[in-house]
């Protein structure tokens, strides 16, 4: 009895034990269990037996998770993360976004909080991990439209993952048993040789930390940005402030970038563009030139002006800036003119460029051990030290951009220059479309004119029949001595098109009939639309590869248009002094006709009288447009042409690239338009604004002489063929009388005729009012110049608008009004306007 109630409280002490550690045990067990399902499932992304994935219910389920259990069917601790940032991330902000990665979880109360805490920690690094992983996957299974950079951060994370996997090895292979010592006391004591969940708490942040990283990257190639526009995103998340961070993101995209350098060098050394995926900054524009335009277009403006262009929006604008990306699109751009256009095909950039980097040396920021092993001669992110940042890949790359830049310009320019002698073809250009060649321009001038003359359609004119006179100009000119790389390239051009708007620049011509020769046709001031062959005569002077990149179709139409304009001043000027010979012939042959008795008749005496006033108020007339058009005339061939002639070629021989030059000769023309008063750009621009004022002013004066000038053509051309036929009717009854014949029959009524044809009222109403009209618009021409050059600023007055030299246009002034009757008869005009009212 004694010793059975001894034995109980042994009894109850080995039980209590007992029980202890069977609870101890199956409390190791179910922690080892949980630890087993962290690293081996957990970790990975997947679901266990305690610890599921459930996604929220804002989140596609049957896509990302099609399988899934529903989260009230789940039992143990359901983990319910933001899965959702598996697609694009919401925010672009790196500290938001791994917020957004924080786990909701609702916990057994009979973990601890290490265990909880290890239990979240793992939790998120499988969420991020199932990130990264499906990044991956996209990219192989091409769900996401990748591009070079975008594939190798994709090789990339699929060597972290390895990495990663080999963590999780480790981690599974310190799952071991316990095993049983023998303390000091010789007793058997269990002690833990492998992972516990506290040791696996202390071990996971750094992996977490990685991991987060690594999925903001993914997140980042997820975003469907291509090529620098996605080495710059990347590169933006080094300044985070932490140096593990910034590391690892410089590695990765240090490792990306190789493709696109890669791409960056093939431009820059070969002029070729390797861009498969559309992810490189410089783009090949699509050939938009249909078959029709085709000959408008030749290989050299194309190549430099159409074929390359700029993206801004794929530049990496952490490791360079618009300007220098410009400058890497005018290298390869260049090197493509050199080869297509130049037909310089052995022609390479040189050693001296490949070996670079000179200056970064000679500062220290590249050293003599690193400058060898550069693959590509600049220092791309991949060659980067520790210490240095990307501000050493701008400063070495602008060093090679530089150097190319000015040694493939160097050879272009030599080119042309020398080879394709650009300023031969730019001063032929000046000689034949600016009228610059003096005697050439005459001689075309009159061969036109008797071609034409008597014509009022373009009926029998083809192009041959211009060949004929251009040729004949050429050969009784001193343009003869040209070279045959010029003269071969000058061309006539006959313009038949309806809608061209320089057809009838100064008024259709006045209609001419067909009657017979001596018969005195009245004159008839008409606006009837005819045509007129000189309104469809044109130069042309044709410019191939590769100097129409300098002279393209813009300049060419702007050489067309001064030239329409010149052409039709040198017409004017023709034919106002060819009139002056008709009327000397005239006067001389009215001489002759008043000795011989033409003018005995009272009324034909009347009638000589007044044709004496009208020739004289024709000449006085004729010498004041005269005065006009030479002056006009001698301003645009000296002030303006020679004076902008000059200023080119010192731009020309002084340039550095071949956009100097373009710029130069772009500058020459434009300076012509305005100074000519024919570009759109002066004044406001409207059709009431000064700038088209002035062009209309213009071109009404020289219409006015034009028609003048027709006018005296027609009506001396009637005269004299009228007393030419008297002066043979005189010659003929001389002959007849010296033979002993009469002389005379019957009564001669055309005799006296052309006096009284003189003396028509209609032709000294023509004469005045054209007069009348000259003289007006001629003065609001002057006010209008005299008040751009005088006249201050004012409330309207567009200081941009470059009107602009008015320097220049003080020398016209001054020739056209040198005496100032213009001015006083302005004011004439206004005194007696306001005296009327």
């Amino acid at each position: 009895m004694t010793s059975h109630t001894a034995n109980a409280p042994v009894q109850k002490s080995e039980q209590s034990n007992s029980q202890a550690a069977a609870i101890l045990s199956a409390h190791l067990s179910r922690e080892k269990a949980l630890l087993r399902e962290l690293i081996i499932l957990t970790l990975r992304h997947a679901d266990g037996d305690f610890i599921r994935f459930v996604p929220t219910e804002h989140d596609n389920e049957t896509v990302l998770y099609p399988n899934r259990i529903v989260e009230n069917e789940h039992s143990g601790v359901r983990i319910n993360p933001s899965i959702g940032l598996l697609s694009l991330p919401p925010t672009n902000n790196e500290e938001e976004y791994n917020q957004d990665l924080q786990f909701k979880a609702s916990y057994s109360s009979i973990l601890s909080s290490g265990c909880r805490d290890a239990i979240s920690i793992a939790s998120q690094c499988g969420i991020l991990y199932s990130h990264i992983v499906t990044f991956c996957e996209s990219i192989e299974h091409g769900n996401v439209s990748a591009c070079s950079v975008t594939q190798a951060l994709a090789v990339r994370m699929h060597e972290e993952m390895e990495w990663y996997h080999g963590v999780l090895a480790g981690l599974e292979s310190e799952l071991n048993p316990r095993s049983n010592v023998t303390n000091d006391t010789g007793r058997n004591e269990e002690k833990t040789n492998g992972m516990t969940l506290r040791r696996l708490l202390t071990r996971l942040p750094p992996i977490l930390s990685k991991l987060r990283t690594l999925s903001v990257m993914s997140s980042v190639g997820m975003r469907n940005l291509r090529g620098g526009k996605l080495l710059s995103s990347i590169l933006s998340h080094v300044n985070n402030g932490s140096s593990e961070h910034a590391a690892l993101v410089s590695s990765i995209a240090a490792d990306i970038s190789v493709p696109w350098y890669s791409m960056l060098n093939d431009w820059l050394s070969y002029g070729i563009l390797k861009d498969v995926h559309h992810e490189f900054f410089v783009v090949e524009m699509e050939e938009t030139v249909n078959e029709t335009d085709r000959g408008k277009t030749s290989m050299g403006y194309y190549s430099w002006h159409e074929r390359f262009g700029l993206l801004e929006g794929r530049i990496p604008m952490q490791i360079m800036n618009e300007e220098l990306a410009r400058g890497i699109l005018d290298v390869g751009k260049g090197i493509n003119f050199v080869r297509g256009c130049l037909h310089d095909g052995d022609w390479e950039i040189g050693e001296e460029i490949e070996c670079r980097g000179d200056s970064s040396i000679e500062t220290g920021a590249v050293d003599e051990e690193t400058k060898p092993k550069l693959k590509y001669g600049f220092v791309t992110l991949s060659d980067l030290k520790p210490h240095q940042d990307e501000s050493l890949c701008i400063s070495t790359l602008h060093e090679v951009v530089t150097k190319s830049s000015n040694k493939i310009h160097r050879h272009i320019l030599d080119s042309l220059l020398n080879k394709h002698q650009l300023v031969l073809h730019l001063h032929a250009l000046k000689r034949f479309l600016f009228l610059g060649q003096g005697d050439f321009v005459s001689s075309l001038v009159e061969s036109l004119h008797l071609e034409f003359r008597g014509r009022t359609s373009l009926a029998g004119i083809y192009s041959h029949t211009l060949s004929g006179v251009l040729e004949g100009a050429l050969r009784t000119s001193n343009a003869r001595y040209l070279p045959d790389v010029v003269l071969n390239r000058l061309m006539p051009k006959l313009m038949v098109d309806e809608s061209d708007a320089d057809r009838y620049w100064m008024g259709p011509p006045p209609t001419s009939t067909n009657e017979e020769e001596g018969e005195l046709i009245p004159w008839e001031d008409r606006e009837d639309v005819i045509q007129d062959p000189w309104d469809y005569v044109c130069l042309e002077y044709v410019i191939d590869s590769p100097l129409d990149a300098i002279v393209h179709t813009e300049a060419l139409d702007s050489y067309h248009r001064v030239f329409m304009f010149l052409f039709r001043l040198k017409r004017v000027e023709w034919m106002l002094n060819h009139s002056w010979r008709q009327s000397t012939e005239l006067n001389h042959a009215i001489l002759i006709e008043t000795k011989a008795g033409g003018c005995d008749a009272p009324h034909i005496g009347a009638a000589a009288e007044q044709s004496s006033f009208l020739l004289r108020r024709i000449s006085s007339i004729r010498q004041t447009m005269l005065h006009f058009v030479s002056n006009l005339q001698n301003y645009l061939m000296f002030e303006v042409l020679e004076g902008g002639w000059e200023g080119l070629v010192q731009s020309v021989n002084s340039s550095q690239s071949l956009d100097g030059v373009i710029a130069a000769h772009d500058l020459y023309l434009n300076e012509i338009l305005v100074k000519t008063l024919l570009s759109n750009h002066v004044g406001d621009g409207q059709e009431n604004g000064k700038g088209k004022s002035l062009e209309d002013l213009l071109r009404r004066l020289l219409s006015l002489a034009l028609k003048f000038g027709k006018f005296q053509d027609f009506i001396f051309g009637n005269a004299l063929a009228a007393l030419n036929k008297s002066a043979w009717t005189r010659r003929r009854v001389a002959e007849m009388s010296r033979s002993g014949t009469w002389g005379r029959r019957d009564i001669d009524e055309e005799e006296g005729q052309v006096f009284i044809y003189l003396a028509d009222a209609q032709l000294f109403q023509f004469v005045e009012k054209t007069a009348k009209d000259f003289d007006k618009v001629l003065g609001a021409l002057l006010k209008m110049l005299k008040k751009e050059v005088f006249d201050d600023a004012g409330d309207d007055k567009d200081d941009s608008q470059p009107l602009l030299n008015h320097d220049a246009l003080r020398f016209l002034l001054f020739r056209l009004d040198y005496s100032g009757y213009y001015h006083r008869q302005a004011k004439a005009r206004s005194k007696r306007a306001n005296a009327s009212s």
